[in-house]
């Protein structure tokens, strides 16, 4: 059995309607408004069509899996595949772009002597206070004690 956890636990979503939260869809009807109030100063007759497109698709954008919303999301990944390209081919459009854009394309490389260097200093875990019960209702459980056969009577 698997258990959903939600990354804003103090956080309380008001829902909407269809299970949206409210703040999205308060904001899709006001950029779908702005949408169309722009566009009818330029294109009378397209301008309701466009602004309720405009405000679906600032419904679907805002979507949140993960913690992140789907445009944020989406930005992570053409950043992603943009260093990744630029990191593969040293004298690509990609290299160009990610200097003009001000991005390190050797964030995607992975430094082994980093990532797997020793912990530094003195790791000492004392496992003597962990008690695991198999169910609720047991007293005595998995015990870390200092020596095999010996326990503390407190």
């Amino acid at each position: 059995m698997a258990a959903d956890f939600k990354s804003h636990v103090l956080r309380r979503d008001e829902k909407g309607f269809f299970g949206i939260p409210f703040k999205r869809l308060l904001l899709a009807g006001v950029v779908g408004g702005l949408a169309y109030t722009v566009f009818n100063l330029f294109l009378a007759l397209w301008s309701i069509p466009l602004g309720i497109a405009i405000a679906v698709l600032t419904l679907v954008l805002t979507a949140m899996r993960g913690g992140l919303p789907l445009w944020q999301r989406l930005v992570f990944g053409v950043r992603g595949s943009l260093l990744l390209q630029a990191a593969r081919q040293s004298k690509s459009l990609a290299v160009q772009l990610v200097t003009v854009l001000d991005l390190d394309a050797d964030l995607v490389r992975v430094h082994g002597d980093s990532v797997f260097a020793p912990p530094s200093g003195d790791l000492r875990v004392d496992l003597r206070e962990w008690i695991t019960f198999a169910y609720a209702q047991e007293r005595d459980g998995l015990v870390f004690v200092d020596s095999p056969l010996s326990r503390d009577a407190s």
